[in-house]
């Protein structure tokens, strides 16, 4: 963890030269995420945020490297009927209860920057994650006095790392603000201890804000 946070630290130092240009920006935003692969039968996608600041090192007027550190927070949702499982899949009316699964992660994208013109660009590359608590709310859904009806946990994350690839595409709204969509997708198996066989990862879909200091 602390060689990270020293590559980190170096990689968003400005570095001066004359084919560099660095500058430093901050974004925030949405997340849309779940968990997809075996074992995931009824989870949902649950909505989240994130927010935290960027480095953008250019290194041609086409090209430039991007590392971020952010708050990201992701997870799923899932509903369990108590009727089907007592009654061997016959459903009852609705479900029992609701489980909102939240993971906190704190994640490092490095991401090639490629402008495609004054409008838009793409992006791509590797991210890091390191998790650092997870949050499950449990609702009951059968209580309707609003009383008693959620519990809530939490544990740390011992930043469990979790590491993909994240593609997407910034749009250009002026010289500072743009707005940027993005795909994340998991490549380290969640289910590792389980065997080969069964498999499953993290996935977000991300729609940031981005601010960018001249």
């Amino acid at each position: 963890m602390n060689t990270l946070l020293v590559f980190v630290l170096l990689i968003l130092l400005p570095k001066e030269s004359e084919a560099q240009e660095a500058r430093f920006g901050l974004k925030g935003g949405l997340n849309y995420s779940s968990i997809v692969g075996d074992l995931t039968n009824g989870m949902k996608f649950r909505f989240s945020g994130h927010g935290g600041v960027f480095l953008e090192v250019d290194f041609s007027n086409k090209f430039a490297l991007r590392p971020e550190l952010l708050y990201s927070s992701q997870g799923f949702q899932y509903s369990t009927d108590l009727n089907a499982i007592e009654n061997q899949g016959s459903s009852g009316d609705q479900n029992d209860y609701r489980t909102n699964v939240q993971l906190n992660f704190l994640t490092v994208p490095i991401l090639g920057k490629f402008e495609m013109n004054e409008n838009y660009w793409l992006e791509f590359g590797p991210q890091f994650g390191f998790l650092l608590n997870q949050v499950t709310k449990i609702k009951n859904l059968d209580e309707l006095d609003g009383a008693n009806t959620t519990s809530k946990s939490k544990i740390s994350g011992d930043f469990q790392l979790d590491y993909g690839a994240a593609v997407g595409v910034g749009f250009v709204l002026n010289d500072q603000l743009s707005v940027a969509p993005r795909f994340y997708l998991g490549l380290r198996n969640r289910l590792n201890g389980l065997g080969d066989n069964v498999q499953n990862y993290n996935a977000a879909i991300q729609l940031s804000v981005n601010y960018l200091f001249r």
